[in-house]
């Protein structure tokens, strides 16, 4: 009797430490760490994953809404929220170091944040005319883009036209504009990388598990929630710059769509995305995100082998904390990641990067950066996005970079346009 007795009193006060044990404090107060129903929460998110992942299966749908992908690769009717959203963005890079980024965010009353970049060798980076702002008026319905920019779906999930006509400044020497036109097909027969299914569930449900899970919670993880799928593959394009005409052939080229009830920039306080081409043909998206009021450290990524298969990421040493929190983005870094079976070691050098923001009145402070990697011994080039909250990220000091000198003018626009 008296061992059952011993054994009862001996849970009872474990149970009663268990409870009662305080979760260790966010770091910095903002990115959450396992807690003591860390293991609990986990568990039944993870069954949570497993059944919406087999009812997407069973309706042949595309990630959260049960639609073909035919239905999803094309500008999507925008909802009735002030901040609904529908956004591509491209990027592409030769290996001798030409690279070129666009983007395209549809928003409400014919508004687009759009930028488009170009590295020329020799010359330097060149940025389209209306940046560090983004906001361009006068879209089309169901386009993406304006003042220039513009991106249309060819064919669902293969190909894509690309083209830029305006003015773009030396990011050295503001005061040079130069006159460029672009004109780029992104093609592709690799498959596609659905944030809603094909995230390693083991990461999902860590992020989930995390966080303090509330009735507010739970109604916030929805609201905030968008659809956002991935995709790597070529592009072919004919750059004009002034007089210099340059043929880019087989660019190695990545691209996104992005899109769901809204898109509310200060619900973000960072995020870190690193994609990378290397010269063996291996081909990976690696990202780092921080959205406190869902999830304040989530971990996602998928690498293309040489082989042409996928394998999703299943962890990374790449701390956002620990890495440019005060605003300032490292120029030179490594971090560590595994993809199927294998640990790459990631090298990074930061050749030019170049500020932007976007949002209602700027909230996100985007540092779009040009570089050069080394993988394992293997070189290679691509793009890191650094995001901050503007309130938070400190601008870089370059007059040009700072968005004071334009609030100004874009309070006007804002008064006219809506």
């Amino acid at each position: 009797m008296w061992l059952w007795t011993t054994a009862v009193t001996v849970l009872s006060v474990s149970l009663a430490l268990f409870l009662h044990r305080r979760d260790p404090l966010p770091i910095y107060g903002i990115y959450r760490r396992p807690g003591k129903f860390f293991f609990f929460k986990y568990w039944i998110f993870r069954f949570i994953l497993y059944l919406r992942k087999r009812q997407t299966k069973k309706n042949a749908g595309f990630g959260f809404f049960n639609k073909p992908a035919e239905e999803m690769d094309k500008a999507q009717e925008l909802s009735d929220s002030p901040k609904a959203f529908d956004a591509v963005f491209f990027h592409a890079v030769t290996q001798d170091g030409f690279y070129v980024i666009a983007g395209s965010e549809r928003r409400k009353h014919n508004i687009v944040n759009g930028l488009f970049y170009v590295v020329v060798p020799g010359l330097g980076l060149l940025c389209s005319h209306k940046i560090p702002d983004t906001v361009l008026f006068d879209a089309k319905d169901d386009t993406f883009g304006a003042e220039g920019i513009l991106a249309q779906p060819l064919e669902p999930m293969k190909k894509w036209k690309l083209s830029y006509s305006g003015e773009m400044w030396l990011h050295i020497n503001p005061t040079k504009q130069y006159r460029v036109m672009f004109n780029g097909v992104w093609t592709s027969n690799m498959p596609i990388f659905n944030f809603d299914t094909d995230l390693n569930p083991h990461l999902v449900a860590s992020a989930i598990a995390n966080e303090s899970w509330t009735p507010s919670y739970f109604r916030m993880l929805k609201k905030a929630h968008q659809s956002h799928y991935e995709q790597m593959g070529q592009m072919e394009a004919t750059l004009a710059v002034e007089t210099e005409t340059y043929k880019l052939s087989n660019m190695a080229a990545f691209r996104d769509h992005s899109f769901g009830r809204e898109r509310d920039w200060n619900l973000m306080h960072r995020y870190v995305f690193h994609m990378l081409f290397l010269e063996d043909g291996t081909r990976a998206a690696v990202g780092a995100i921080c959205q406190p009021s869902t999830c304040s450290v989530l971990q996602t990524g998928y690498v293309y082998m040489p082989s042409g298969e996928m394998c999703t990421l299943e962890w990374c040493d790449f701390k956002l904390y620990q890495h440019g929190e005060c605003g300032n983005p490292p120029k030179d870094y490594a971090f560590r990641f595994k993809a199927g079976e294998r640990v790459f070691c990631v090298q990074v050098a930061v050749e030019r990067e170049s500020v932007h923001y976007v949002g209602w009145r700027w909230e996100a402070r985007m540092v779009e950066r040009f570089v050069t990697y080394r993988v394992d011994g293997v070189r290679g080039r691509g793009v890191s996005e650094w995001h901050y909250h503007s309130s938070r990220g400190r601008p870089l000091s370059a007059s040009n970079q700072d968005p004071a000198w334009f609030s100004e003018v874009m309070s006007e626009y804002y008064t006219q346009k809506l």
